[in-house]
This record gives C-alpha cells, structure tokens and sequence, in this order.
C-alpha cells in the first residue's frame, strides 16, 4: 500500500510539472504574438505617415520607372550603318545546308552478297506499322541482309484498320519503296521458293521481337541464326523494334529511319487520288483525327 501511494504522489508530481511547463510555453507564445502585433502596428503608421508627406509636385526631377530604349531607335536606319548591313545585307549561300536524312558520311551501297532475308511480321495500328517498317529496314541495314517486303497481320483490324488491309501494297506504293532505298537496302517482294517451303514447314528461325530491342540483340542473336539459315523471320508487335537512340557511331542508321518514313513510305496513287477528291469537293473544314500514317 505504501509503495502504491509514492507512486501516485510521483504520477501526481509529473502531472503538475508538465502543467507548469506549458503554461510557461503558452506565456512565451501570447507575449511573442503580442509583440509582433504591436511591431506590424508601427510599421503601419510610419507608412501611412510617409506617404502622407509625400508630394510627387514637389519633386524636381521625375523617377524614371523603365531606362528602356528600342533597339533600333528610329524605324529609318541609314543604308550604310553596320546594323542595317547586318539586318538586311546579302544572306551567304547555304549549299552547305543538307536536309537531315541526307548520308553525311561515307556512305555504301548494300552489298550483293547479303547474309539472307529477314521476313518481317507486323501487327499494330497505323503508328505502329509505319514505326516497325522503318525499324525494319535499319536492320536490314545492320545486318547486310536482304528485306522482304513486310507482311501485315490480319489481326490489325481490331485496332481500327479495315479488314482487307492485309498487305504492304494496300496502303503504300512497293516500287516507291524499293526505289527510294535501292542505295541502302536491298528488297524484294516475296521469298525465293525453296525458302518459302521452309517457312510452310515452320523450319525457319522466329524471333518475337522485345519492344526497343538494342542492335547488340541483332548482332549475337539475330545475325548467327541467319548466317545459318538463310532466312529469319521477325514478329514486330506494339511499336518499334529498334531502340529509339542508337549510339553515335550508328547515326547514318537515324537518318536511314527518317528516309524510311518521309520518302520511301508513300502511300499509293489511289489513296492519294482519293484524298485529293475529298478534300476538293469539302464545301466546309475537315475535321480529321490526328493519326499517324
């Protein structure tokens, strides 16, 4: 019992000391509180005071609020000033100025001696189609192989392609796009005939592309497979099959894809005929959605 009451006198003790101590740290609070206020008072009426006094009449001398000068000064430059020389002088010429697909290296034909086809399958919407053909033609490239003209899979028409788009040539002009890439790949349109009976028998190599895959995938996984076989096929899905960055030792492989995709895919003359009608005979805007084809 003893023990029982020094312990609830020492509960008792603690609880008025903690007590204490906030009232103390309440104190400490109310009397900062107090003199900020009282400060935020004096500053308000020496403000009020100065302004008061203040009288712009008075002044002499006006403040300048911007120090700004234009540049030319007066709309007339003399024709013989520096600066209208500079403006409106004699542009130097730009023959040195190439567009950025352009090789700016050396640069060589393929070679006729491939290493085999790569027989590419795609399946996506019209971004990723455009996307993986011109990553397609860059491996080629890489690989000295021979590109078939790729094949588009049927399942496509669930992501908003019409059913009959079933090939290349629906939608794109083939001899365009072995003529535009005649100097950086070699293409055909179909397999020779012993090599389409092994892929009848399924006996030809299939790499399901990963999305971005590096050009070291290529080169030790790809490129021995197809030294042996003659022929790979590639299945390209969701997108791309190339990283989107190469190294910069493959920079002419950059502007390849972009002679890929604004010179070799064109699209067909019906195509471009039929857009060419619609858009002559619109009595009002064409409102499109902005797809990427």
């Amino acid at each position: 019992m003893v023990m029982k009451k020094m312990r609830m006198r020492w509960v008792a003790m603690k609880g008025e000391e903690k007590k204490g101590r906030m009232k103390w740290v309440g104190l400490m609070v109310l009397s900062l509180a107090s003199f900020s206020l009282f400060t935020h008072f004096l500053i308000a009426k020496y403000s009020e005071k100065q302004h008061s006094t203040f009288n712009p009449s008075s002044s002499s001398k006006s403040v300048p609020i911007f120090a700004w000068r234009p540049v030319f000064g007066s709309a007339d430059l003399p024709r013989n000033s520096p600066l209208y020389k500079r403006l409106w002088g004699p542009v130097g010429e730009l023959g040195s100025l190439y567009p950025h697909s352009n090789p700016r290296g050396p640069y060589f034909a393929p070679s006729l001696q491939s290493t085999g086809f790569i027989f590419v399958r795609i399946r996506g919407g019209f971004h990723e189609i455009r996307t993986a053909i011109c990553d397609a033609v860059v491996v080629a490239r890489l690989l000295n192989a021979t590109l078939v003209i790729p094949e588009i899979l049927s399942t496509t028409s669930s992501k908003g392609i019409s059913l009959d788009f079933k090939s290349f040539a629906y939608l794109y002009n083939e001899d365009q796009f072995m003529a535009a890439l005649a100097k950086d790949v070699n293409i055909v349109k179909t397999l020779p005939k012993n090599l389409k009976e092994l892929r009848r028998q399924k006996a030809v190599p299939l790499f399901r592309v990963p999305n971005s895959a590096s050009p070291y995938f290529y080169l030790h996984q790809v490129l021995p497979m197809l030294s042996k076989h003659s022929v790979v096929e590639l299945v390209v899905s969701a997108g791309g099959c190339l990283q989107a960055n190469l190294p910069p030792d493959l920079e002419e492989y950059q502007r390849l894809r972009c002679r890929v995709a604004f010179h070799a895919l064109q699209f067909r003359n019906d195509v471009q005929e039929l857009a060419t009608k619609v858009l002559n005979r619109s009595d009002a805007f064409l409102f499109l959605p902005v797809i990427f084809i």
